[in-house]
């Protein structure tokens, strides 16, 4: 649902309940705003546009950052602040500056300062907690529909590729026969050859079979980045200067699969990789409940370099889905370096 539809549909929410909210008044409290008493529609103007701040407050900001996270200790404080802030509006526009066009006060100020200041707090804490029901609601149903809809279209792209994969594939059992036919042929007179047959055997396997669901493990990825680069060194024998330093405890994390490879890969294939003065450097840092991966080279300039690489956009859309804002992606480019850096919660 686009962004004009969801502001439509929520202006006509607040006006439904605007309307039952004076219709409420004049049903139960025999009061009619629309009547010669000016002043009582001035103070329902004042209350709704108090009422309006906290709604727009709780669906843009509270609910979806606390709320639906289930952060719920920070949605409560949020919701105190939310109360506090209804009270100090309201008082604003109704005792300060309604009172000095008017002259009159919305609450009976005779009464002593505490019983005051609680029945404003309860009346406060009462219609607060109305609006950011409402509010957490209809922001509910709409984030609900939207992620309906990027879920939808994840899955479209991702049977796209798994097609597009079969179109183009060999039959995988064929080529992984004769990788084992040729690795038991070279065993005995060439074992590194045979080595290296095998780690492509393990490469080709995973990326044909272990990849096909959404998540998969760190371990096992990082296996796979490690297997990537030992064919580019093999390729440039003692001219590959690339470095991979991993940090931390690995151990059954689940990641998105082939999230990783992606950032090892433009390294790789637009960055320079064979100059001892000009290293590449991949960092992976694992924590308890982040992972971090820094990628930094210098720009091969007879390549078509981009600032986005090589399926960033997928990649950010698969993110995007996966992590909402729960990500942080970063690239920065100058005239001879590139730089790209991804932190995800684990």
């Amino acid at each position: 649902m686009n962004v004009k539809k969801e502001v439509l549909y929520n202006v006509l929410i607040i006006i439904a309940i605007i309307i039952l909210d004076v219709i409420g008044d004049y049903i139960i409290f025999d009061k009619d705003i629309f009547s010669s008493n000016l002043s009582l529609f001035l103070f329902k103007i004042t209350f709704t546009i108090s009422l309006l701040i906290i709604y727009t407050i709780n669906y843009i900001y509270s609910a979806p950052r606390f709320l639906f996270k289930k952060k719920y200790i920070q949605y409560f404080l949020a919701f105190i602040a939310m109360i506090m802030l209804f009270a100090g509006i309201r008082f604003l526009l109704e005792e300060i500056i309604l009172y000095n066009i008017i002259g009159q006060h919305n609450y009976f100020f005779g009464t002593p300062i505490s019983k005051l200041i609680g029945t404003y707090l309860l009346d406060s804490l009462y219609y607060t907690l109305r609006v950011c029901l409402v509010s957490g609601v209809v922001c509910l149903f709409f984030r609900y529909n939207e992620n309906k809809e990027e879920i939808h279209h994840l899955q479209m792209e991702q049977e796209k590729a798994k097609l597009s994969v079969l179109k183009s594939q060999i039959s995988p059992h064929f080529l992984f026969n004769t990788l084992n036919n040729f690795y038991e042929e070279l065993y005995d007179d060439k074992p590194e050859t045979a080595s290296d047959i095998m780690k492509l055997s393990k490469l080709l396997r995973y990326v044909t079979y272990e990849t096909n669901e959404d998540f998969a493990f760190l371990n096992k990825e990082i296996a796979f980045i490690e297997d990537y680069l030992y064919f580019f060194k093999r390729r440039y024998e003692d001219n590959f200067h690339v470095s991979l330093h991993i940090d931390g405890f690995i151990h059954n994390q689940k990641i998105p699969s082939l999230i990783l490879i992606h950032f090892v890969e433009n390294v790789c294939k637009h960055g320079i990789i064979n100059d001892k003065n000009r290293p590449a450097s991949i960092s992976l840092i694992v924590k308890e409940n982040t992972l971090e991966l820094k990628t930094k080279n210098h720009i091969n300039t007879s390549d078509t370099y981009t600032e986005a690489g090589i399926g960033t956009k997928n990649i950010k859309q698969r993110l995007e889905v996966i992590y909402k804002d729960n990500y942080i992606l970063e690239h920065q480019k100058d005239d001879t370096q590139f730089e790209a850096y991804l932190k995800l919660e684990l």
